[in-house]
């Protein structure tokens, strides 16, 4: 079977990104398999079984009707939130790809409602995955700009979730609020199929004697949405009882929409809302690889996902998979992930000084802290491993395969 990917970005290295994770670990898995696995990505096709070949030439290439159209689409882009334009283009790299080594099925997220178009225009069947629908985004400052474009962005992914012959998800949550939210039945092929992950070796798990139990990591964009400001909020009111801790914040520094338009940086953050002490024990390392973080995660103490809205973000399976003890904000489908006080710890969304108070007792109960780690680990190896989640996903996409057929 010839399984195609979809991915942001690509080769993976480097790439802060779930999607990208994501696409990297079930290949892996699908090519020992024994399939042929190809990936899109930034208008090139990397198949498993040879070099990388150009999908579309570059633009300053581009001659004649094809320079006229793609600048026709990348306009109609600036102004419409569903990015049509790109969504065209992906579908002619679609047909491309399939051109060089016919395509028996293709696997891509939801975005833009671009895979109601590749699949429309493709003549390739489309799986779409549910990576992070635009309407579940965490209410924030927005101009009357950006709430048009989220506007126009949904109503695309809402036309790619009805269409979809086959639709996956990775937790149940997910699947069903975007279901209810836009109108589809659910098709016969859809499935939940949890994002793989796998164990971190016994030589690079998390142990408490190995930690510093003053360091608090946080892996995550500096935004809004990761929670960064809970997360500062919590830490300066932790220093309150724990005047030793430390913060490591890991990912790009997008900034904190404090009014509608404008962005704060870490530093104008901090000189507004944090006392100087907190702000001086405060690391900010931008973004780093996998390879880069794993050793962070052993060094501290815990880790912290204090975002508003998730999916299944991979900073909290990776942890989960190095035994990291770990406290999540209860986001809608972060049960599925976390038994609260058995393979990590919830609390409340945008809620600091909860956070600040289960961090406080955590600190001061490392040994329960250390088992609901341990506890983690074995749940996440149980539920989450490659080969489970793989072979879930290839009985979907051979299911899916079978009733186009018909």
């Amino acid at each position: 079977m010839h399984i195609a990917l979809y991915s942001p970005n690509w080769p993976p290295a480097g790439a802060a990104n779930g999607i990208v994770s994501y696409v990297s670990t079930i290949r892996e898995h699908l090519v020992g398999e024994g399939h042929k696995v190809s990936v899109v990505s930034n208008a090139r096709l990397y198949p498993s079984d040879g070099p990388d070949v150009p999908l579309l030439p570059p633009i300053e290439e581009a001659s004649g009707l094809d320079l006229i159209k793609r600048r026709a689409l990348r306009r109609l882009d600036q102004w419409h939130g569903g990015r049509p334009g790109w969504g065209h283009l992906l579908a002619g790299q679609v047909r491309t790809a399939h051109r060089i080594a016919p395509i028996d099925i293709l696997e891509m997220e939801e975005s833009y409602g671009w895979s109601h178009t590749v699949a429309r225009l493709s003549g390739v069947p489309v799986v779409t995955r549910l990576h992070g629908p635009c309407f579940l985004k965490p209410d924030q400052p927005r101009t009357a700009r950006e709430k048009l474009i989220d506007q126009q962005r949904c109503r695309t992914e809402g036309a790619a979730v009805r269409s979809s012959s086959t639709l996956t998800a990775p937790t149940r949550a997910i699947m069903n609020v975007t279901c209810e939210n836009y109108h589809r039945t659910p098709g016969a092929h859809d499935a939940v199929i949890p994002n793989p992950i796998r164990l971190t070796p016994e030589s690079r798990r998390w142990r408490l004697e190995g930690c510093d139990r003053n360091r608090i990591l946080m892996v995550g964009r500096f935004d809004y949405a990761k929670g960064a400001d809970t997360m500062l909020l919590a830490f300066d009111r932790l220093l309150q009882t724990h005047p030793d801790a430390r913060l490591t914040l890991v990912g790009p520094e997008v900034g904190l929409e404090v009014t509608p338009g404008q962005l704060a940086s870490f530093e104008d953050y901090a000189r507004a809302r944090l006392s100087p002490e907190a702000a001086s024990r405060v690391e900010l390392t931008g973004t780093l690889t996998p390879e880069q973080i794993a050793p962070l995660r052993q060094q501290a103490f815990v880790t912290v996902i204090a975002s508003r809205a998730e999916n299944f973000p991979y900073a909290l399976a990776e942890g989960l998979a190095a035994g990291s003890p770990m406290i999540s904000t209860a986001w809608s489908a972060s049960g599925e992930i976390i038994s609260d006080g058995k393979t990590g710890f919830l609390t409340p969304i945008g809620d600091p000084i909860a956070l600040a108070q289960r961090l406080a007792w955590m600190m001061d109960h490392p040994d329960f802290t250390a088992t609901v780690g341990a506890n983690g680990r074995r749940h996440c190896g149980a539920t989450f491993s490659i080969e489970t989640v793989g072979n879930r996903l290839l009985d979907c996409l051979e299911a899916t395969i079978r009733s186009a057929a018909a």
